[in-house]
């Protein structure tokens, strides 16, 4: 079994909706999280919406809402995507990026 990191970018922050329409992202959240308890590694953190990003530029906001990132086993990349694809980011309009872990 590989590791692969699943790094969540929502279309907006949504710490910033309504505090009942936030219980229910939350809510939703847990419930897949549970449902996965056989496959994560790491159940990762949420982030702040406060992120900078450092490039040879010099430091700057970041232009994505990244919102944060779980670690999980899975036998492939295709059992990944299909633990990205069934998270509640994906229900709500936005992105599960996936890296598979070198494993050094």
């Amino acid at each position: 079994m590989a590791k692969y990191i699943l790094v969540f970018r929502s279309k907006s922050d949504w710490s910033t909706l309504p505090k009942d329409q936030i219980e229910k992202v939350m809510q939703a959240w847990g419930e897949w999280v549970g449902t996965m308890t056989r496959v994560i590694v790491d159940k990762g953190e949420t982030f702040k919406p406060s992120g900078k990003e450092v490039s040879p530029d010099g430091v700057g906001n970041t232009k994505d809402f990244l919102s944060g990132y779980i670690i999980v086993e899975a036998k492939d990349f295709d059992e990944a995507l299909a633990i990205a694809q069934s998270s509640p980011t994906v229900e709500r309009g936005g992105v599960v990026q996936v890296y598979e872990a070198f494993g050094v």
